[in-house]
């Protein structure tokens, strides 16, 4: 006679449990993974905005010098600054704190955010502490006085939605100072 031989009850539910274990974990990579591929680019996209943003103030475009050629600060704030640069174009950047655009005005033309792409929904640009700008003169205080200023520090925030990462948005903080040189 032959015995007929199966699984049992126990052999069954280790298998089950086994299984339910690897797709439990599996399941938790997936998703790690799915959020990763959405975060990063929006990440990317973030260091991306900040980074051309803080090159068109401070190194400027073909429209006109950034601030490293500044002739003379003629004005200054916490989200703007007035500025002859080495062309003798009167240029200002300014920071809108209702729209958080970034906005740049040339020989008194229209404002145009900057850069150009971050006019789209959803990405915001902020300053830091309540300030875009920190304006500081010779010996490193800082200073109101626009003939006084030697040294102009920016600190960008420029971020997607709320920014955060379990909301799968992205957010850069970058800084940079322009020594100005009031070039004759």
């Amino acid at each position: 006679m032959r015995l007929k031989r199966g699984f049992t009850f126990i052999e069954l539910i280790m298998v089950m449990a086994i299984i339910g274990i690897l797709a439990g974990s599996g399941a938790w990579i997936m998703a790690y993974t799915v959020k990763n591929s959405v975060f990063i680019p929006n990440q990317l996209g973030m260091d991306k905005l900040a980074t051309d943003a803080l090159n068109i103030m401070t190194e400027g475009d073909n429209q006109a010098k950034g601030l490293r050629f500044s002739r003379a600060i003629t004005a200054l704030g916490a989200y703007r600054v007035d500025f002859i640069d080495g062309d003798g174009k009167t240029v200002y950047f300014r920071l809108d704190t209702g729209t958080n655009k970034l906005y740049r005005s040339i020989n008194g033309a229209a404002e145009q955010t900057i850069p150009a792409y971050s006019s789209a929904a959803g990405l915001n640009l902020s300053g830091k502490s309540g300030a875009l700008f920190t304006f500081y003169d010779s010996t490193g205080a800082i200073t109101a006085t626009a003939a006084n200023v030697r040294r102009i520090r920016i600190i960008l925030i420029a971020k997607s939605g709320t920014g955060l990462y379990n909301d799968w948005q992205g957010q850069s903080e970058q800084a940079s100072s322009v020594a100005v040189k009031k070039l004759q």
